[in-house]
């Protein structure tokens, strides 16, 4: 194999293949970076059997052929060579060769023939959806994954169609997210797509323009974008029954400035994280909601102005879970959904429901 290419090129490859690199494991060949060289391409491949990225590059090959080359130390080292032209070779010997400008340098490398065979086969249940939406979905609720090892059906996302439609879920035991989106699809879908694999596909797309189309197949996804193939594995399994969780009615409804409360959260947390649990307290009272924190720190107490419908009451939640939300919803004024001071509170923009975020409170004393 023999083959030149622009260093910028192969260094922005090496990077987006290098986030499913595995960290953990018994096979080291999963710790390389596969390099083919064929016709005008150069491909790089890098896989931990859960999530696999392609990358495709314009290339000079020379002499076409494969390796697999070590991948943290050719990440690190490609990164300080982007503004050169590198060549990459490897002749009769068990190394990578890297030229470049009048230097060059050796890099160890696996056998090529223990680096496992990915099925690229694209024939599947395809939806579209523009990019801007896919992201959208992405950012308002990966959040609430899970990350408990324990519980893998919560590590990921609940994907729903029913007619042009789309509902997706996410859920940690804590709090839940769930958006609605339009989406282009032949037939109606169920799949559980990993977060790691929705973050990645989401950081793939650079230009917001145009549609992602998704191919979901028995028990894996595959995906290009932007010259990128993604293919991970689905989460097998029945996800939580989540429109049994979500209360059919409510009491009160209080309407907030979504700005205004963020801050008054984010100040009382200075205190409140120096507790476990991050306690943040909301007396809600007429137009008034006092937002207060105590810890051995100190204490804080605020009052924030709102539009209350319905009765008076206190109610207290984990500081991180609201301003986990809060800081991703674009909306100027929420509604925040509540019956008692026990019962799970509904949060959503006020101008139009197509994001929903439930969270569980903490007990209080009254």
């Amino acid at each position: 194999m023999k083959v030149i290419c622009e260093g910028l090129d192969l260094s922005d490859a090496v990077l987006k293949v290098s986030k499913a690199l595995s960290s953990r494991t018994t096979n080291p060949v999963l710790e390389g970076i596969k390099i083919t060289a064929k016709g005008d391409t150069l491909t790089l491949l890098a896989t931990d059997l859960d999530l696999t990225i392609e990358k495709k590059i314009k290339a000079d090959v020379l002499m076409e052929g494969e390796t697999v080359v070590v991948g943290k130390y050719f990440i690190d080292f490609i990164k300080k060579l982007e503004n050169e032209q590198v060549e990459l070779s490897r002749l009769y010997d068990e190394q990578l060769n890297i030229k470049y400008a009048d230097s060059e340098s050796v890099l160890q490398i696996f056998p090529v023939e223990n680096y496992p065979l990915i099925d690229k086969k694209e024939e599947g249940n395809k939806f579209s959806l523009s990019k801007k939406d896919f992201k959208e979905i992405v950012e308002k609720t990966c959040f609430a994954c899970s990350l408990d090892d324990s519980r893998p059906i919560l590590k990921g996302c609940l994907f729903e169609s029913k007619g042009n439609m789309l509902n997706v879920v996410s859920l940690d035991g804590f709090r839940m997210a769930i958006v609605k989106k339009e989406v282009k699809s032949e037939n109606d879908f169920s799949a559980i797509i990993p977060a790691r694999a929705l973050q990645e596909m989401s950081r793939l797309i650079e230009k917001e323009d145009g549609d992602v189309i998704v191919n979901l197949q028995k028990n894996k996804l595959f995906v290009e974008i932007d010259n990128t193939v993604l293919i991970s594995r689905l989460i097998e399994g029945e996800f939580v029954k989540y429109n049994h969780i979500l209360p059919n009615s409510f009491e009160n409804i209080v309407t907030v400035n979504k700005s205004a409360l963020l801050n008054s959260i984010e100040r009382a947390s200075v205190v409140a994280k120096n507790d476990r649990y991050n306690i943040i307290r909301f007396d809600i009272k007429e137009n008034i909601m006092t937002v207060s924190s105590k810890s051995e720190v100190g204490s804080v107490t605020e009052n924030v102005n709102i539009n209350l419908n319905g009765k008076d009451m206190s109610i207290a939640f984990n500081g991180k879970y609201l301003t986990d939300y809060l800081r991703i919803c674009n909306d100027e004024f929420i509604n925040f959904k509540l019956n008692s001071s026990i019962d799970p509170c509904v949060i959503s923009p006020v101008e139009k429901e197509d994001n929903v975020y439930l969270v569980l409170p903490v007990r209080i004393n009254a």
